[in-house]
């Protein structure tokens, strides 16, 4: 199990078992792991269902009401306004900024003498791609100053307090510390400068230019604050989730040469050394299985929380207003029921002739309505940054390092994860 991270909390029976329910203070805690149970939750009902107070005390502050935290109409006004952000055509557009950014990450890492952390130039790598779908050209847009300043808002919202497991209600907002304050004005700062470049009159085709433009079926359009925190939100969410999974991967492939190779011959087969474009997405295949197979084990969000606001069911039993269930993503990818020899990782789970049949039996970017907006931005991203490196760069573990999985708002090795890096 994993130790000092909110997933300890998950007891060995959830990985045996689809649903435990314990009363706590005055309610019942419901975690669940299977999925018809999730399914319960975030689809066959999902209007009875709400993010959990703790979730929205620890983001509202750094966030506002923005696209994850908001609930009702207003989240529908913001969820269809970034929709077009991310459909197939835009997210192919940005396969060459993809590119440019695991060159990048390469020619940093083979900078190395020794073992170095992954993390920093895959979090610059995955930041870059993000600034490029939502800016377009980013100006004065300090990266570096960025990164950090997200990093402290992760530092902030990671750590566990003795106040969470209280039940209070989310009303009453996490007190932010100086750290964490200075790192959102940080933010905030930087994506209002951009903002108030495009109310100028300047105009670029991204999906920030799509925010500002976007106009609800009653005639509003969003404000510069609700287009500043729905931005903040995708930076900070949809850069660190992808570079992770992605650090994840690579630590894989240094454990099995072989696989490592088979990924390198088969972006050397269909590109070569030529920069990967749209048409080479549906050839990489094995980069693919491995992506997934990375998410299975080490998905982004292994463990969220919703509360019941009204009588409800799940799966035919009753569920009362004001119960909380946990939706234990890590323990359903790690079930016995479900997956042989499920703590193993094995690619070939994910071939064209082995993946899960049952669509709710993987869900490494949640389900239902409220599924994540990117998961399709963030697994071509990961393909093709993951292709990338191993076409230029061989990896391999150095002697006696095993990483420690911890979560702190998402499932990330425990002190960051060092690598022996090669040029091929």
């Amino acid at each position: 199990m994993l130790r000092h991270s909110p997933v300890e909390i998950l007891p060995q029976e959830a990985f045996l078992f689809t649903r435990i329910s314990a009363p706590f203070l005055g309610r019942t805690i419901h975690t669940l792991s299977g999925p018809e149970e999730l399914k319960a939750v975030l689809a066959d009902d999902p209007d009875a269902w709400r993010k959990s107070p703790l979730i929205q005390r620890i983001l509202r502050p750094i966030l506002g009401n923005a696209i994850l935290t908001a609930h009702g109409d207003w989240w529908k006004i913001q969820r269809k306004a970034m929709q077009p952000g991310f459909v197939r055509l835009r997210i192919q557009a940005l396969i060459p900024d993809m590119s440019a950014s695991a060159e990048a990450a390469a020619d940093s890492l083979l900078q190395a003498d020794g073992p170095v952390d992954v993390t920093p130039a895959l979090n610059h790598a995955a930041l870059s791609v993000i600034e490029a779908a939502l800016f377009t050209r980013p100006d004065n847009f300090d990266r570096a100053k960025i990164r950090a300043a997200i990093e402290s808002v992760f530092e902030e919202t990671g750590r566990t307090r003795f106040s969470d497991l209280l039940p209070l209600p989310e009303s009453a907002p996490r007190i932010l510390g100086p750290k964490a304050l200075n790192a959102r004005k940080i933010l905030r700062d930087a994506v209002a400068a951009e903002i108030a470049r495009r109310r100028g009159g300047e105009t670029r085709d991204d999906l920030l230019q799509l925010l500002l433009e976007a106009q609800a079926e009653d005639g509003r359009f969003l404000s510069d604050i609700d287009v500043r925190d729905n931005v903040l939100s995708l930076v900070i969410a949809g850069h660190e989730t992808t570079a992770i999974a992605i650090g994840w991967a690579l630590y894989i492939l240094a454990r099995r040469p072989d696989w490592q190779d088979r990924v390198r011959d088969e972006v050397m087969s269909i590109a070569g050394d030529h920069p990967l474009e749209a048409h080479h997405l549906p050839q990489l295949v094995f980069a693919r299985q491995i992506i997934h197979e990375t998410l299975r084990l080490y998905p982004p969000a292994p463990l969220i929380g919703r509360q019941a606001i009204r009588n409800t069911q799940i799966c035919e039993r009753e569920v009362k207003k004001g119960d909380v269930a946990l939706l234990a993503f890590y323990a359903l990818h790690r079930h016995h029921r479900y997956w042989p020899e499920p703590d193993v990782f094995d690619p070939e789970r994910f071939s064209l002739d082995n993946r899960p049949s049952d669509p709710w039996q993987f869900k490494p970017f949640g389900g239902g309505p409220r599924a994540c907006i990117g998961s399709g931005f963030a697994l071509t991203e990961a393909v093709i940054i993951l292709s990338s490196l191993v076409r230029r760069c061989r990896f391999s573990v150095p002697d006696g390092y095993e990483p420690y999985p911890v979560m702190t708002v998402t499932l990330r090795p425990e002190g960051g994860l060092p690598l022996n890096v090669e040029k091929r």
